[in-house]
């Protein structure tokens, strides 16, 4: 919902008491006089010699018109756009995500068994749980003394209040922008961030070159965001961010040495749009060493206020009255969403240990019953295994691809399941039978294959399609 920002006037003393009068008790506005310039101080009068009246009067002053001069003057966590609504219940906020379905190749040939049609298949569910961690309250106090010398100057109540609330509304403000940028130093001390190699283009010798080579780097990682990986996300899970949601947090040093255009190139939006995209956060305030900038999205904080109000008591033995300001936060950040860190410090390389295929070293064929054989009927079907040999025994680059050859029927076929159908006209007395393998080999960056053909006799009584035969007619 859209907040109108109005400019704040300040109020004359009558007009300040006025406001308050209107929306007072009915026992109120019977005591209390209408306050004009002349009949401030008969206002005053009456205020002071009735203490219960003086206690509504000092409470309105604070609830209804402190805090909203306050807030108009106070400082202003430049983060507070990122939180969400209110947590009207409960004390927790589950976040969740979901991964990605592994096809299967279909075959409609392929009869359907039990398992494919009842079983479960999974699909790898994490979540999150954000507890509220903050309850924090302000404390302030009102002397009567100092309130009748607000009344000295014509905007004294105006002044006072403000000046007063404006404390606690900053105090406040200011705590809750140094909880929000904890949460990125917080997040790299669990190695949460993905890190990208910058030029330290926040140093004063910082050259063209190195502003130009951030930049692209900058470019390169706002493009492959858009994109679904597991790379750029300390829970692993498949996530892409839209461009149009990236932010890019910085320390005011590196903004200072970023153009403005070429910024704005790096997101393809205009120079207008990138105040609003790039977030300037104090270095000190971002806690982690040699970062200059964070790239993430606004789903990374995860901050709803649970309770934010006021309440007051009065002190009889010390005449003053004593207002709180209670806060109470879930504040966190998510680990589902892409989050990069552009640092000056040395990121080592990620080491990808390659499993090249030594061999195919055997084939294995069995029947419907599981049992091993060497031949092959006409009209039935088998199932072909490869043993592949690797390097590392981890699963991985075991799959290969299945072929038939010398065959003369177009019913004979092997499926990628390395199922053989073989066709019950099939002419041949033997099928070769060719598993390969394919991987990409990482320094030659070329696809190297391994081969191993299986033959197999093809038995049984061939079925004849055409010409039909007449029948035998008896005499």
């Amino acid at each position: 919902m859209a907040v109108e920002v109005k400019t704040l006037k300040p109020s004359s003393n009558a007009q300040t008491l006025d406001r308050i009068r209107n929306k007072a008790s009915t026992e109120y506005r019977a005591r209390i006089p209408a306050a004009t310039q002349a009949g401030v101080n008969a206002t005053m009068q009456k205020l002071m010699e009735y203490r219960p009246l003086r206690n509504e009067f000092i409470d309105a002053l604070v609830n209804r018109i402190g805090l909203v001069l306050a807030r108009n003057n106070s400082w202003t966590n430049p983060l507070s756009e990122f939180k969400a609504g209110m947590l009207n219940f409960g004390d927790t906020i589950e976040e969740y995500h979901m991964g990605l379905i592994k096809a299967k190749t279909y075959d409609p040939d392929r009869d359907s068994l039990e398992k494919e049609l009842f079983g479960t298949e999974r699909v790898e569910v994490q979540s999150s749980f954000h507890k509220i961690n903050r309850m924090d309250k302000y404390k302030v106090t009102i002397d009567s003394p100092m309130l009748n010398r607000a009344f000295l100057e014509t905007d004294g109540l105006t002044n006072f209040i403000s000046q007063t609330m404006e404390a606690v509304t900053t105090s406040d403000n200011w705590d809750e922008f140094l909880l929000t940028c904890q949460l990125f130093a917080e997040y790299e001390f669990n190695n949460g961030f993905y890190k990208v190699q910058v030029p330290d283009v926040a140093a004063d010798n910082s050259t063209e070159a190195d502003a130009k080579a951030t930049l692209r780097k900058l470019r390169s990682v706002a493009d492959n965001l858009t994109f679904i990986s597991t790379r750029y996300n300390p829970a692993g899970m498949p996530m892409a961010a839209k461009r149009s949601d990236l932010l890019l947090f910085v320390t005011p040093e590196f903004n200072a040495a970023i153009d403005v255009e070429a910024l704005a190139g790096a997101f393809n939006i205009s120079s207008a749009q990138v105040h609003g995209r790039i977030i300037p956060i104090p270095a000190e305030q971002m806690g982690i060493d040699g970062a200059q900038a964070i790239m993430t999205t606004k789903e990374f904080f995860v901050i709803a206020d649970s309770l934010f109000e006021t309440a007051s008591l009065y002190n009889p033995d010390s005449l003053q009255n004593n207002y709180w300001l209670h806060h109470h936060q879930v504040v966190s950040a998510s680990r589902f969403v892409p989050a990069v860190v552009f640092t000056t410090e040395v990121v080592e390389s990620i080491v990808v240990t390659p499993n090249p295929v030594v061999a195919i070293t055997s084939i294995a064929v069995t029947d419907r019953d599981g049992a091993d054989v060497v031949n092959v009927t006409r009209g039935e079907v088998y199932q072909f295994t490869a043993d592949v040999d690797t390097t590392l025994d981890d699963g991985t680059n075991e799959v290969v691809h299945w072929s038939v050859s010398d065959n003369t029927s177009l019913l004979t076929y092997i499926t990628q399941q390395g199922v053989l159908h073989v066709g019950g006209a099939e002419d041949a007395a033997t099928l070769d039978i060719t598993a390969t393998t394919v991987w990409i080999d990482p320094d030659g960056a070329e696809t190297v294959s391994k081969t191993l053909v299986e033959t197999v006799t093809v038995v049984g009584d061939k079925l004849v399609l055409w010409p039909v035969e007449p029948p035998v007619v008896e005499p």
